[in-house]
């Protein structure tokens, strides 16, 4: 796969990312068709990906496959997003599969929102996929002269080549205008791209889009007369295209299975909004539960996703408690995650427990580390049997910790080998550290170099402790090298499946001896 397309890797996820309207599809379309001119091309919805792997007709293709995933926020932000595991799952049938997508800059940004603990497997997600970025034409003096050459009748003076050609510009201009000329008309366009900023994926219905519109354009401009007619004549308006502008409007429609009218914004509108060359515009509280009033329960977990990566705190705990009042596995874990991050462990541990009790093993998980925290090793331990009897890598290396301790070494090994195995690089450290105490170098050196080349920080510290015990004496003055391992902490998400991992710091300390006098040992130990 080489060439200009050569960026993209059966197996990997490729996602092209950059400014609407910069050319994002048509580029990644063009670089598909080089590398796999004869694939079939898969384009699920976010709801259905997940159940892709599990289809026959698309494992036992013999034919090459690409997944295509527009947007991809759409599919991390939904009840059941795309993760690691899933999208391994994607790529092991027999034949070539590879999976592309695109995704806005500052959405990009966006879900690398919050601390490292939260939303694990989202930014897992995006740190293993090919990333590529486009940026606009206006961006290149060299591409926009060539651009300019190509379209002397375009005016290129302020926007990139495809902007311009999809009318961008203009229809934002309208937007923008309509907020002192037509505020009806601005309130309709506004509702319709809240209506995807706040995590919705289907079109907005006509009639909710005209009851929200007139509920909100009622409240922000008291001083004016508006009845449905008004409304009305709105979206007539919003969903027509502008003179000059191709076939373009504010609003696309689409036709729902019931024959009436759905209302998908403009993308560029969105990205604007979203702060795409100018600050972005909060989201109204009260929107969040006007656009959920009577949603299905995967809306309001993709919602919840939406409010979090917003940084809107507050939403997402009244989203996730609704969705898990009505039984909502996801809802139940991620509600149990906001609260033992507010330091509420209580009500943290009772939906942990209900979700575990149903068989989710993200909750049976982090209800160990919960136990733990506690000094409830049995419970900790009898939660994390099972996870890893299921054959949760986490849970089995946090079990071998937990056996270890009890001096159980043996079935601490066991477990240990069995997700190191699998690929566990805290569990591959974890193994050569007992071994390592057992003086069985060789095999320990191989653990930590597996786990180093994976990037685990601690192994690689643990791997040239043990090569320089290899080396001879260092000369005086050598800094003593010493690892540590402070209080365990969970570490949450709210993307599943759960990484509330039990997790351990080291770090090379280094303090030099008041009289040095070459190597002094060093010691190494299992996490916790």
């Amino acid at each position: 796969m080489g060439g200009s397309a050569g960026w993209i890797r059966c197996g990997r996820l490729t996602v092209v990312v950059g400014p609407s309207k910069a050319g994002k599809t048509r580029s990644l379309f063009e670089a598909v068709s080089t590398v796999l001119p004869t694939a079939r091309v898969l384009v699920p919805t976010p709801e259905s990906l997940a159940r892709i792997p599990a289809c026959a007709e698309f494992a036992a293709c013999p034919e090459p496959i690409v997944v295509w995933l527009d947007n991809l926020d759409r599919f991390l932000t939904t009840s059941r997003p795309l993760t690691p595991l899933t999208l391994s799952r994607l790529t092991a049938r027999p034949a070539p599969t590879v999976v592309v997508a695109t995704l806005r800059c500052e959405v990009r940004d966006r879900l690398h929102y919050g601390s490292e603990d939260l939303a694990h497997d989202t930014r897992v997600v995006l740190q293993q996929a090919i990333q590529i970025d486009l940026s606009s034409t206006s961006n290149s003096l060299v591409e926009h002269a060539d651009a300019a050459a190509a379209y002397p009748s375009l005016n290129l003076d302020r926007h990139g080549l495809a902007e311009v050609l999809a009318g961008a510009p203009e229809l934002l201009q309208h937007y923008d205008a309509s907020r002192y000329r037509n505020p009806v008309l601005h309130t309709v366009i506004q509702v319709a791209v809240d209506w995807v900023r706040v995590g919705r994926t289907d079109p907005i219905p006509e009639p909710v889009l005209a009851e929200l519109a007139l509920t909100i354009v009622e409240d922000q401009h008291p001083e004016l007369e508006v009845g449905a007619d008004q409304v009305q004549a709105a979206i007539v308006a919003a969903r027509t295209p502008f003179p000059g502008v191709g076939h373009v409007a504010l609003l696309r429609t689409d036709r729902l299975p019931d024959r009436s009218r759905g209302y998908p914004p403009f993308d560029y509108l969105v990205a604007a909004d979203d702060g795409q060359h100018r600050s972005p515009r909060p989201i109204a509280t009260d929107f969040w539960h006007l656009a959920t009033e009577d949603a299905d329960v995967d809306v309001l977990v993709s919602a919840g996703l939406n409010a979090f990566f917003r940084g809107r705190a507050s939403v997402v705990e009244k989203l996730c408690r609704r969705a898990a009042d009505a039984g909502d596995l996801n809802a139940m874990f991620n509600l149990g995650v906001l609260l033992y991050a507010r330091g509420d462990t209580d009500e943290a541990e009772t939906w942990c427990r209900r979700a575990a009790e149903a068989g989710d093993l993200s909750a049976m998980f982090n209800l160990g580390v919960l136990l733990h925290e506690r000094g409830d090793t049995n419970g900790a331990e009898n939660w994390w049997r099972r996870c890893a009897d299921a054959g949760d890598l986490n849970a089995m290396s946090n079990l071998g910790v937990l056996l270890r301790k009890r001096g159980a070494a043996q079935e601490a090994e066991a477990w240990y080998r069995r997700a190191a195995a699998a690929g566990d690089l805290s569990a591959m450290f974890n193994l050569g550290v007992l071994l390592g105490k057992r003086d069985e170098l060789a095999e320990a050196e191989a653990w930590y170099r597996r786990a180093a080349a994976g990037g685990h920080t601690s192994a690689e510290f643990n791997l040239q402790v043990l090569l320089d015990k290899k080396a001879p004496a260092a000369p005086a003055g050598h800094a003593d090298d010493a690892t540590r391992h402070p209080a365990a902490r969970p570490r949450g998400t709210l993307s599943r499946p759960a990484a509330w991992a039990w997790v351990e710091y080291r770090a090379a300390r280094r303090t030099p001896p008041p009289r040095p006098s070459g190597d002094n040992p060093t010691s190494t130990n299992d996490r916790g």
